[in-house]
């Protein structure tokens, strides 16, 4: 006989199997392992073992892209690519530009950043956590889902202007946190009951397109665009080979991006905006600027954030003394802290940590980390580097579980984890980012859950088929 009691039972007994602990094969883990501890001595070829470590890395990706959001998935990706996969390709392509070209010998960079890495990715796919997302969104209500969207985008655009008038205030970033429930807002429509789901999707990020067609810099849009992506492919199951087509067609339209960057971004301080769509076709055919040399070796260089981190080894301790531990112990702090209560707190931006450990200068007007890597040697040396890497990655895999565990008994807040981890999924970002988005992310994406569906009830559909 099937009681309420006992379908709720039912109904939580699939939520909790919808949460898997480990994000990858042993297999696949144990030769990420291998690969690292061979990097270490470099006793193998740095080609080889990069490519083996990006195989697992986007083979584990393209596995969990239809089941669901692949979160740890894309940040090991991402570190992957930025801090192996760059570099490698800096060591052996001609870099144009001096300032990108990699600071230190390669077997001294990889002998700390393939360890680094590879144990790195390793912690965050053996502690971290998957989900099945149709089975956490399996019986839910989504006849509200259009008004929670319509109210999260009209909130998102008032913070908005509030941060625009909020200046260099400890305000503003409150106000920026709380402007990106529109997206927030749009994965509600991409999931609602509205035929016009992906028109309104795609009207709740105008302001993320306007502003990156405007300014040139793409980043934001096409971090937040991949995560609502991968919302919406895991709605259904997927044959391998469109998936590899998928993820081809992605990684050719960022290539197209990032070749055509500097001169669309160039046009626009001329006066003389040109079609995006228009100039990346240019580049892109086979006649076209995007194989010429120097412009393969602009976009090898945006890939690379290795070249950061090799500049801070070879400045340091040569010429700063390690820092042994002093930026993280800043960017708890600052994180966890108000501006009234620490008023010397670090400001975001990542250049004063930039300048020191690099020895290199940046103008004012830019924002450059050196990345958790970058910090994790700034502060702890090769070794101890290391371990702060195993370290980080297990408490930001062991928070994303946590966060799941939390969406057994609020299926709906899975659509608001992206609020909490943005930042931390790119591998350039500083620590102090990365925290500071954790901590107040989560403020924001848990109180906003809660006042959001403290009047919107997405009720659970008691006659749903959970088979």
């Amino acid at each position: 006989m099937n009681t309420p009691s006992s379908k709720r039972s039912r109904f939580k007994a699939i939520l909790k199997a919808a949460v898997q602990r480990r994000s990858a094969s042993m297999v696949g883990l144990i030769f990420v392992v291998i690969c690292g501890a061979l990097g270490a001595m470099q006793v193998i070829s740095n080609e080889a073992l990069v490519l083996g470590i990006t195989g697992v890395v986007a083979f584990e990706f393209q596995k969990q892209l239809d089941k669901g959001v692949p979160l740890l998935q894309l940040t090991c990706l991402i570190a992957t690519l930025q801090w192996l996969v760059g570099p490698i390709l800096s060591y052996n392509y001609p870099i144009a530009v001096a300032r990108y070209t990699m600071y230190v010998p390669q077997q001294l960079y990889f002998g700390f950043a393939l360890p680094a890495t590879a144990f790195f990715v390793a912690v965050m796919l053996a502690t971290g956590a998957s989900v099945h997302q149709q089975s956490m969104l399996a019986g839910v209500n989504r006849r509200q889902f259009f008004s929670i969207g319509v109210i999260l985008n009209i909130v998102a655009n008032s913070a908005a202007i509030l941060a625009a008038r909020s200046g260099e205030s400890g305000l503003a970033f409150f106000f920026h946190l709380i402007s990106q429930l529109r997206y927030i807002g749009a994965l509600y429509f991409l999931f609602s009951l509205s035929p016009l789901r992906l028109i309104l999707a795609a009207i709740s990020c105008t302001q993320l397109f306007m502003s990156s067609l405007g300014t040139g810099m793409f980043h934001d849009l096409i971090l937040w665009l991949a995560i609502m992506f991968c919302y919406w492919f895991a709605q259904k199951k997927w044959p391998f080979l469109f998936k590899l087509t998928i993820l081809m067609l992605a990684s050719f339209a960022l290539f197209s991006i990032q070749a055509v960057k500097a001169e669309y971004r160039y046009n626009l301080k001329r006066g003389t905006p040109q079609s995006l769509l228009a100039l990346a076709y240019e580049y892109v055919i086979p006649t076209g600027r995007a194989w010429d040399n120097d412009v393969m070796s602009t976009t090898i260089s945006r890939l690379n954030q290795g070249w950061i981190v090799s500049a801070v080894m070879s400045n340091v301790p040569e010429n700063e003394a390690f820092a042994e531990g002093e930026t993280v112990k800043d960017a708890v702090l600052a994180s966890a802290l108000p501006r009234f209560i620490w008023s010397e707190k670090k400001t975001a931006g990542g250049r004063e940590n930039f300048r020191r450990f690099t020895g290199l200068e940046i103008s004012e007007a830019t924002s450059m980390g050196i990345s958790p890597l970058g910090e994790a040697y700034a502060n702890f040396d090769v070794d101890g580097g290391i371990l702060f890497m195993i370290l980080f990655g297990a408490v930001f895999a062991t928070i994303y579980y946590g966060v799941l565990r939390y969406c057994i008994s609020h299926p709906t807040f899975f659509f608001w984890i992206p609020l909490i981890f943005y930042q931390a999924m790119k591998a350039e970002t500083e620590l102090l980012i990365v925290l500071n988005q954790l901590f107040k992310g989560a403020i924001v994406a848990f109180a906003g859950h809660y006042l959001t569906h403290l009047h919107f009830k997405s009720r659970r559909i008691a006659s749903v088929d959970l088979d």
